[in-house]
C-alpha cells in the first residue's frame, strides 16, 4: 500500500513539474480604472525574463508564458501592477492613474506624448486650470509670469488688443521678420498673425485670440531648436503646442462657465493743476497750459479721468462631452463681449467647436475636429502724431473735453490745433469682422502592437474684412477718407507619421518615427482707399471722389521629410536623434532644399547611481542637446518683381518694385546648444529646473540699402549673425498636501542677452521704426537687438581717475550740453529687460481655493513718446516746476577742448517754457524725452474661489459641482516709470520694435465675478 502511494506521489510531482515547465498562451485586455477606456501601448512583461509585448489599439494583448510566471503591466501615467498567471489563460487588468506620473507626461512636437524624464531639452506645460483661472479672453495673456524664458507683451488695453510672444530673444535682423513661435493646435500648425492696418496704429488682435480658452486642455512651450526641429523651418523661433479637450467614455458631462468684469485704466500720467491756458505766463486760448496760475473757483479737469471709463467683459461658455468604448465627443459654444475703456471701443467673439473620436476596430481609429469663430470689433485710431490718446494728452486742464458737441452735432473745439479726443474716437476708427474655420481629421492604424501609422490633414481658413473711417473735418483728413481691406488666409497642412516601438531586450528599447509633411499657405489682400467725401457722415466706400486700389496674393509651399530615433537604456539614459529636410517655394530653385539635424541626451543619474532612495535628492537628471533649424524667406524676395499701375487718363502701366532680392538667396539657419538639469528634493516635493542655451542665427535674410543710382533702394540678401545666450530657472514646490489643505509654490527667473556678431557688408546699421526727433532703435555690429540710440547730455569722460569723471557737462549758458551734430547717434540703453521672472502660489483649504501670480521685470528702457508732448503743452505734472531759478549740478570747461579745465558750475538759469520746449536741451535728450526705466513688480493675477458643498446644491444627482470665484488681473503694479503702463506697445503685437510706449490705449486692470457649474 505504501509503495503504491509513493508511486502516485511521484507521478503527481512529475505531472506538476511538467505543467510548470510547459508554456501556454495568455491573453486579455487592459483598461483604465477611471473611465473604463482601453489602453493601447501598455507594456506587458514577464517579470523573470523581461520579455513581453504591448497592448494593441484595442487594449488587448497575447503572450506565451509559463504557468508560474508573473506579469508586470506598466503604462505611462498609470501605477504599475503585477499579476501571477496561476494557470489562467485570460487576464483582464484595470490600471489606476498615477497622479504623480501624469504630471510628467508632456505633449511634444507633432503632438506626440512623451515622458518628461526622457527629454533632453527644455519644455514647459501650462494646464487648462492655469489658463481658465485668469479669465483672460486671450489665452496668451494667461501665460504672463508663468513661463520661464518667454516674454509675453500685451499691445495695450483696447478691446481685443493683440499679444506678442517671444521665446529667448530676437533671431532675425530684419525689421519685418517674424520672431514669434509657431502655434500648433492638435498637431496642426495654425496662424497667429497680427495683421496691421498699413502704417496706421491700431491695437489689432493676434489670431490665437480667436481660440476659446475653455477648449484648451494644455499648452506646451517648446523653447529651443532641439524641441521644435521636427516642425521644420516655421518653428525656428520655438513652438507653442496647444492640445484641446476631448470627451471621455462612460459619462456625459455638461459644464457652464460665466464671468463678468469691471475694467479700468491702471495708470495715467500725473498732470499739473496749478497753471492754466497760455504761453510764458500770459493767458491765451491755445492748447498749452503755460499761462498764469488758475484763479480760485475755476473748474479744473483731468482729461484722462473724463475720457477713460469703466469697461466690461462678459464671457459665457457651455461644453458637452461624453462617449463610450467605441466613440467619444466634445462640443462647446462660447460667446465673449467686451466694451472698452474708451469711447467707440468694443470687441466680440463667438465660437463653436465639435470634436470626436471613433474606434472602428482594435486597429483602426478616426478622429476629427472643427472650430468656427466669428470675431471682430471697433477701436478708435491711435497714433504717434494724431490719434485719440495723442489729442487727449494735449488737452488743457481748464476746458472740459467731454463737452465736445455743438447743437448741430459738429465738433466743439477750443483750438484748431487739435481735435477733441471724444469726437475723434467716434469719427476716426477701425472696424474688423473675422470669420475663421480651423479643422482637422485623422486616421490612426496599428497593424500590430509595435507599429503605428497616423495621417492627419488640417485647414486654417479665415477672412478679415476691415474698414478704416475718417469723418470730414478731422485734422487727419479734412475732406474725409475711408479704406476697406479684405484679407484672406488659407493654410493646409498634411502630416503622415509612421512610428515603431520595440523593447530590444531587458535593458534597451527603441522608438523610430518617420514622417512627411506638406504645407500650403495662400494669402490675399485687396484694399480700396477713398478720399474727398461727397456726403459727410456716410460710411460707404462709394461716397468718395478719388480712389486708389492695391492687391497682393502671396503664396508659400513647404514640403518636409523627417525622422526621429529614440533609444532608451534601463529607463535611465535616453538618446534622441532627429533629421529633417525641407523644400521651400520662396527660395531659389538651387537652394530650396536644406537639411538640419538635432541630437539630445538625457541621463537620470539618481537612478543610475542608486541615489533616488535618498530622502534629500529623490530625482536628478542631466540633459544636453544640439540642433539646427532653417528659416526661409517671405514670398517674392528673389530677383525683380513688377506690379500693374492704376490707369491714368485711360492708360495703364507697369511699375518695377524698388526692392529686389538675390537669386542665390539661402535659408537662415539657427543653431542651438542647450544644457540643463532637473532636480527634485524631499520625495519630489520641490523641483528645480535649470537651463542654459546658446542660439546662433546665421545667414540672416535682410534688406540692404543700395545706391539710388541703381534704380533700387533695397537689396534682399544673406548676411549677418545674431547670438542669444539664455539662462533659465524654474522652481515648483508642493509644500503641503493633505486631505483639507494644499499649498503649492512656483517661481521662475530668466535672462536672455542677444548680440549682433556681424552685419551685411557695407551696412553699418539697421533702424527699427525711426521716429525723429525721438530716440531711435538701431542694430549695429557688436550691439544688441533693442539698442536705443539718441543724444544724451554730455558728461566728463576724459578724466577717468579724476573727481570730475562722469559729471554733467554744463555750457556757458548754464544748461546741460547736448552733443552736435544730431546726425551722430549715441548708445543710451536697451529696450529688452535685464531679466524677467514670476512668483506664484496656490492654496486650497476644504472648499476654498486661493491663488496669486506676480510678474517681474528688471531693467530695459522704454521710450514714452507721449512725455515730450506733456512737456510742450505744460500739462505734465513734471512741468509744475517752472519760473524757478536753479543751478544745474555739474561742471563747466573753462579751458580748451584739448586741454580741459573743469570748475563747478555756478551759473543760475530759469526753468521756463522755453527750457521745456527747447529741441536740444530737453526734447531730444533721453534723460527728459520719456526715456525711462521699464522695470516693474506686477500683481498679474489673484483669484479666490469657493466650491459649493453637495448639501447646498439644488439637486446633487443633477448638479455635480458648482463654484463661485472672484478674479483680478493686473491689479497692482509698482514701477519707476511715470506715465501709462510701460508694458503697452505703440506699434502693436506684430512689430519687432519693442519699447515704444505712450500713444496707444493703456493697459487695464480687471476684476471678474465668475460662476462655474457642471451637470
Amino acid at each position: 500500500m505504501k509503495k503504491n502511494l509513493f508511486s502516485v506521489l511521484i507521478l503527481l510531482l512529475l505531472a506538476t513539474l511538467h505543467a510548470i515547465g510547459q508554456e501556454t498562451v495568455v491573453s486579455g485586455t487592459v483598461t483604465s480604472s477611471e473611465d473604463g477606456l482601453v489602453l493601447p501601448g501598455v507594456s506587458v512583461q514577464i517579470k523573470s525574463s523581461g520579455q513581453g509585448t504591448q497592448t494593441n489599439a484595442e487594449g488587448k494583448f497575447t503572450l506565451r508564458v509559463k504557468a508560474n510566471d508573473v506579469l508586470v503591466f506598466s503604462y505611462l501615467g498609470y501605477v504599475s501592477q503585477e499579476l501571477a498567471i496561476n494557470n489562467q489563460t485570460n487576464i483582464n487588468v484595470s490600471l489606476k492613474q498615477d497622479n504623480k506620473a501624469l504630471n510628467e507626461v508632456v505633449v511634444t512636437a507633432l503632438g506626440v506624448k512623451q515622458n518628461k524624464r526622457s527629454l533632453g531639452y527644455s519644455v514647459q506645460e501650462i494646464t487648462s486650470q492655469d489658463i481658465t483661472s485668469t479669465n483672460q479672453a486671450n489665452p496668451l495673456n494667461a501665460l504672463k509670469g508663468k513661463v520661464v524664458g518667454v516674454q509675453i507683451t500685451g499691445s495695450g488695453g483696447a478691446a481685443g488688443a493683440g499679444t506678442r510672444v517671444q521665446v529667448r530673444g530676437i533671431n532675425s535682423l530684419s525689421p519685418s521678420a517674424d520672431n514669434q513661435p509657431l502655434f500648433v493646435i492638435d498637431g496642426i500648425p495654425v496662424s497667429n498673425a497680427t495683421d496691421n492696418f498699413g502704417a496706421d496704429n491700431f491695437q489689432t488682435p493676434n489670431r490665437i485670440a480667436d481660440i476659446n480658452p475653455d477648449d484648451i486642455e494644455s499648452m506646451t512651450i517648446l523653447k529651443g531648436p532641439a524641441a521644435s526641429v521636427l516642425y521644420g523651418l516655421r518653428a525656428a523661433n520655438g513652438a507653442v503646442v496647444i492640445t484641446t479637450k476631448s470627451g471621455k467614455s462612460g459619462r456625459t458631462e455638461v459644464s457652464y462657465r460665466t464671468s463678468y468684469s469691471f475694467d479700468d485704466v491702471a495708470n495715467t500720467p500725473p498732470i499739473q493743476t496749478r497753471y492754466g491756458n497760455g504761453n510764458n505766463g500770459a493767458l491765451a486760448s491755445n492748447v498749452n497750459t503755460w499761462g498764469p496760475p488758475i484763479a480760485p473757483g475755476t473748474a479744473v479737469y483731468n482729461p484722462y479721468d473724463l475720457y477713460f471709463k469703466t469697461g466690461h467683459q462678459l464671457q459665457n461658455s457651455v461644453t458637452l462631452s461624453g462617449g463610450n468604448d467605441k466613440a467619444n465627443y466634445y462640443t462647446s459654444f462660447s460667446n465673449f463681449d467686451q466694451t472698452g475703456v474708451t469711447p467707440n471701443s468694443e470687441y466680440g467673439r463667438t465660437s463653436v467647436k465639435m470634436a470626436g473620436t471613433y474606434r472602428a476596430s482594435d486597429k483602426l481609429k478616426f478622429d476629427a475636429s472643427a472650430n468656427y469663430v466669428n470675431s471682430g470689433g471697433t477701436n478708435p485710431r491711435t497714433g504717434i502724431s494724431s490719434g485719440a490718446i495723442f489729442y487727449l494728452m494735449r488737452h488743457t486742464n481748464t476746458v472740459n473735453p467731454a463737452d465736445y458737441l455743438n447743437p448741430d452735432g459738429s465738433q466743439k473745439v477750443y483750438n484748431a490745433a487739435i481735435d477733441n479726443p471724444f469726437y475723434f474716437s467716434e469719427n476716426s476708427f477701425l472696424t474688423d469682422k473675422v470669420n475663421r474655420i480651423i479643422g482637422n481629421t485623422g486616421v490612426d492604424y496599428s497593424p500590430n502592437n509595435w507599429l503605428n501609422f497616423n495621417y492627419k490633414v488640417g485647414v486654417d481658413h479665415y477672412t478679415d474684412f476691415r474698414k478704416s473711417y475718417n469723418e470730414v473735418g478731422l485734422l487727419i483728413s479734412r475732406l474725409g477718407s475711408m479704406s476697406e481691406q479684405r484679407i484672406g488666409y488659407s493654410e493646409i497642412n498634411s502630416n503622415f507619421l509612421a512610428r515603431a516601438t520595440k523593447q530590444i531586450n531587458e535593458d534597451f528599447s527603441a522608438t523610430f518615427l518617420l514622417g512627411h509633411s506638406y504645407t500650403a499657405i495662400k494669402r490675399s489682400s485687396l484694399s480700396t482707399n477713398g478720399s474727398q467725401a461727397v456726403v459727410p457722415g456716410l460710411e460707404s466706400i462709394n461716397n468718395y471722389v478719388v480712389y486708389t486700389t492695391a492687391s497682393a496674393n502671396p503664396q508659400r509651399n513647404i514640403i518636409g521629410v523627417f525622422g526621429d530615433l529614440k533609444l532608451a537604456y534601463k529607463n535611465q539614459l535616453f538618446l534622441d536623434l532627429t533629421a529633417r529636410n525641407d523644400w521651400s517655394s520662396t527660395l531659389p530653385r538651387d537652394n530650396r532644399s536644406f537639411f538640419y539635424p538635432s541630437a539630445s541626451l538625457a541621463y537620470i543619474f539618481t537612478d543610475a547611481l542608486n541615489l533616488s532612495k535618498e530622502s534629500f535628492l529623490s530625482f536628478g537628471k542631466l540633459r544636453a542637446s544640439y540642433a539646427e533649424v532653417g528659416k526661409d524667406a517671405d514670398p517674392y524676395q528673389i530677383g525683380v518683381y513688377y506690379s500693374t499701375l492704376q490707369a491714368f487718363s485711360g492708360v495703364s502701366g507697369i511699375n518695377r518694385n524698388i526692392t529686389f532680392g538675390s537669386e542665390t538667396l539661402r535659408p537662415e539657419r539657427t543653431k542651438g546648444l542647450e544644457f540643463g538639469t532637473e532636480l527634485r528634493f524631499f520625495k519630489d516635493k520641490i523641483t528645480l529646473d535649470a537651463n542654459y542655451a546658446i542660439t546662433n542665427s546665421v545667414d540672416q535674410i535682410v534688406p540692404v540699402p543700395v545706391s539710388y543710382a541703381s534704380g533700387f533702394d533695397l537689396f534682399v540678401t544673406n548676411a549677418g549673425e545674431i547670438r542669444n545666450n539664455s539662462l533659465e530657472f524654474l522652481l515648483t514646490a508642493n509644500i503641503i498636501s493633505n486631505k483639507d489643505f494644499k499649498w503649492n509654490l512656483n517661481a521662475n527667473w530668466s535672462q536672455t542677452k542677444g548680440r549682433v556678431l556681424s552685419m551685411p557688408e557695407g551696412v553699418n546699421e539697421i533702424t527699427f521704426n525711426p521716429e525723429s526727433p525721438w530716440n531711435k532703435q538701431i542694430i549695429k555690429r557688436g550691439g544688441r537687438p533693442g539698442d536705443w540710440y539718441g543724444w544724451p547730455y554730455r558728461r566728463v569722460t576724459d578724466d577717468p581717475t579724476g573727481v570730475n569723471n562722469g559729471k554733467l557737462l554744463i555750457g556757458n549758458d548754464g544748461f546741460p550740453i547736448v552733443p552736435q551734430p544730431l546726425s551722430e547717434n549715441y548708445l543710451i540703453g536697451n529696450a529688452f529687460p535685464d531679466w524677467i521672472g514670476g512668483l506664484g502660489s496656490s492654496f486650497s483649504y476644504k472648499n476654498f481655493d486661493f491663488s496669486f501670480q506676480f510678474n517681474f521685470r528688471k531693467g530695459g528702457f522704454v521710450n514714452d513718446i507721449s512725455k515730450w508732448q506733456r512737456y510742450i503743452t505744460g500739462i505734465g505734472a513734471e512741468t509744475e516746476l517752472r519760473n524757478a531759478v536753479v543751478v544745474f549740478n555739474g561742471v563747466r570747461n573753462v579751458g580748451t577742448p584739448t586741454a580741459p579745465q573743469y570748475v563747478v558750475n555756478e551759473t543760475p538759469v530759469t526753468i521756463d517754457q522755453n527750457f521745456y520746449n527747447n529741441a536740444f536741451q530737453y526734447r531730444l535728450a533721453p534723460e527728459n524725452n520719456g526715456f525711462q526705466d521699464g522695470s516693474w513688480i506686477r500683481l498679474q493675477n489673484i483669484s479666490l474661489g469657493y466650491r459649493l458643498p453637495k448639501s447646498l446644491l439644488p439637486n446633487s444627482s443633477f448638479v455635480k459641482s458648482a463654484s463661485l470665484s472672484v478674479t483680478a488681473n493686473n491689479l497692482w503694479v509698482t514701477t519707476p516709470f511715470v506715465g501709462f503702463d510701460p508694458e503697452s506697445s505703440t506699434y502693436g503685437a506684430a512689430s519687432n520694435a519693442v519699447g515704444y510706449v505712450g500713444t496707444g490705449i493703456p493697459t487695464t486692470r480687471n476684476i471678474y465675478l465668475g460662476l462655474n457649474v457642471t451637470f
